[in-house]
């Protein structure tokens, strides 16, 4: 699930106990589910190498660890989809329209985040949703590239796997089940869309912040954007890097002043 990131140019006066007690959690459960998903990949290729009738209980315990796996995997996937996601999401929503509103929805608060200088709640809302667009859409295009080369990695294997005749179609198999799996192929497509739909909402409030329009239509815009920039979240189930925030956090910030000055916010 991707996350709106809190930012500020002085780290120093930073805090984000959303992130502490929700996010961080998160990418932990997301770690382990990683690490179960290549474990499974390579159980299955060891079942393949192990000769069943040589080695009957070898196999036995290869084939008894893979559904072991495949069902924590499982377990985990619904904790992370049902429980630990929609938490993390649900204090992040809330600290945002908080800060919006100047009306405490959470007793956890960031600190030195949200930066602009509006007064009226919409506004704000439209400042903040072009803010967190601006960092999530940079955030997502440095992770996609990551992507990308693990898929044509995965991609070439199978590739080559497929034209060799010599290839068991066992091998071909297990070698279609990992690419294709929610952690390789879905993976980085929902990413590229994710990334994607970053940059339309940052380039819709853009506009709406240049045009500045009526206010009713003004109104009903920041809605729009806000609506798109939550549901692409909410769509994708990509949680974005912290480690990467962490990275672009001060060249963003510096970058989202100088769109506040174009903008003249």
């Amino acid at each position: 699930m991707a996350r709106s990131f809190p930012h500020t140019v002085d780290d120093m006066s930073r805090s984000d106990p959303i992130r502490t007690s929700h996010f961080d959690a998160v990418e932990r459960w997301e770690i382990a589910f990683s690490w179960l998903f290549y474990i499974n990949a390579l159980l299955s290729f060891c079942t393949l190498l192990i000769d069943q009738k040589r080695q009957p209980e070898i196999h036995g315990v290869v084939l008894l660890l893979f559904g072991i796996l495949v069902v924590a995997m499982f377990a985990l996937g619904l904790i992370l989809r049902l429980y630990l996601i929609p938490r993390a999401e649900d204090k992040r929503r809330q600290d945002f329209f908080s800060n919006a509103c100047n009306v405490m929805l959470i007793h956890q608060k960031t600190d030195g985040y949200y930066n602009n200088d509006f007064k009226d709640p919409i506004k704000r809302i439209a400042a903040q949703v072009l803010e967190n667009s601006l960092f999530s859409k940079e955030i997502a295009l440095r992770m996609v590239r990551g992507e990308r080369a693990k898929v044509a990695i995965y991609a070439l294997i199978w590739l080559v796997l497929l034209h060799d005749r010599r290839t068991d179609i066992g091998w071909i198999v297990v070698a279609s089940q990992a690419l294709f799996s929610e952690q390789i192929l879905s993976r980085w497509l929902r990413l590229e869309w994710l990334r994607a739909r970053f940059e339309k909402t940052f380039e819709d409030v853009y506009k709406l912040f240049q045009t500045r329009p009526p206010v009713a239509q003004f109104n009903v815009h920041a809605f729009d954007a806000l609506s798109m920039y939550e549901a692409a979240k909410a769509n994708a189930a990509v949680t974005l890097s912290s480690k990467i925030f962490d990275d672009l956090n001060a060249s963003l910030s510096a970058e989202w002043e100088k769109v506040k000055t174009s903008l003249r916010m």
